[in-house]
């Protein structure tokens, strides 16, 4: 390959990556609730940086800092014509984890897309749901079977 192509190809591709990174952040706050708890409902707004395209959707995952139980939130439909802005909401499971909880992923869909790798970074949102606490175990003892 000469060497000016090379160099071509390297921008093209530092161009894409900078293209791609800038438009990978989305703003998520609560709506001021009282409290969340589990079996309740919980309600987000989701302010993204560049207008989500049509057709595309996104799906947020919450889950407790302390165990991986991810709840899955759909994007539904934009809030405002530009499609930057979200509401998204959900009711937590009656049995979910009491605590800390955050903002696992956000997975990115694009039109006619039925998986992804693509995600989009959101801000660091923690939020407290209040429940029966449960011990949950971590040993075992495994043998093997006769």
């Amino acid at each position: 390959m000469k060497p000016r192509m090379s160099l071509y190809l390297c921008a093209v591709i530092l161009i894409a990556v900078v293209v791609s990174s800038s438009q990978e952040r989305a703003a998520v706050q609560m709506e001021k609730v009282d409290s969340i708890r589990a079996g309740g409902p919980i309600a987000l707004n989701v302010k993204l940086n560049t207008p989500l395209p049509k057709g595309a959707h996104f799906d947020l995952r919450i889950s407790p800092v302390s165990a991986d139980e991810e709840i899955a939130l759909g994007s539904g439909e934009p809030v405002n014509d530009s499609r930057t802005d979200f509401h998204v909401s959900g009711n937590l499971p009656e049995g979910a984890m009491p605590g800390d909880w955050h903002i696992s992923v956000i997975y990115l869909f694009l039109p006619g897309a039925g998986w992804t790798h693509s995600t989009i970074a959101p801000n660091d949102l923690k939020f407290h749901v209040e429940g029966r606490s449960y011990p949950l175990p971590t040993k075992a003892e495994v043998s093997i079977a006769q």
